[in-house]
């Protein structure tokens, strides 16, 4: 899984990247003066729209080539903390820790948001990725995660499909609150495959 993220990175393979960002974070995030903790963030611009909410954003990314990515395509000066490991942007409210997810042991997270994450995970994965989670937030915090669902018979992952019992089992305080065909700006890889339909699914915190 980790030699496999940093080959894609490293060879331009990141179809699942949204240039413009997510509309469902646009559409169903409220709150601000919050810490957000953003796993396996890659080069969201949506880091940026978190911090102009009014939110002290802090993503988790392997791939040393998207974090540098990041703050050179969005022009933000920084400086590297904690052993060169976290990038801190100097004029907004955006740090980014290079490492292994399942490494990072930062706590007191009110806020938490996920597109592209649990997503990432094969099956076996995505309930240790859950609990790891779980355990940086405080009890009462803010989540919103999204999950995809299409036909695994006639394309698969990553991004991988999610069942919504599945998200439930994991976080039981979640509700969906939307779900939409997003079949066009899916990677090309499923439609090349035969792949229709593509619900990308919206949970939030209850």
């Amino acid at each position: 899984m980790t030699k496999s993220w940093l080959e894609r990175w490293r060879t331009g393979r990141i179809g699942w990247h949204e240039e413009r960002g997510n509309r469902s974070l646009r559409r169903h995030w409220r709150g601000s003066g919050r810490r957000v903790l953003v796993p396996m963030c890659g080069k969201s611009v949506d880091l940026l729209w978190l911090a102009g909410e009014g939110n002290s954003v802090t993503g988790v990314e392997l791939s040393e080539i998207a974090v540098n990515d990041f703050f050179e395509e969005n022009q933000l000066h920084f400086r590297q903390t904690d052993g060169d490991r976290r990038y801190e942007a100097i004029d907004i409210p955006v740090s980014i820790v290079c490492g292994d997810y399942f490494e990072f042991d930062e706590k007191g997270f009110d806020a938490h948001y996920d597109r592209g994450a649990l997503v990432a995970l094969p099956a076996g994965l995505r309930g240790a990725y859950a609990a790891h989670t779980s355990a940086l937030l405080v009890p009462d915090r803010e989540q919103l995660v999204i999950t995809l669902e299409y036909d695994q018979d006639v394309a698969d992952g990553p991004p991988f499909s999610v069942a919504g019992d599945e998200v439930e089992s994991y976080w039981p305080g979640l509700v969906q609150v939307d779900a939409y065909d997003d079949i066009e700006n899916c990677p090309p890889k499923f439609r090349d495959a035969g792949l229709e339909k593509m619900l990308e699914v919206v949970w939030k915190s209850s």
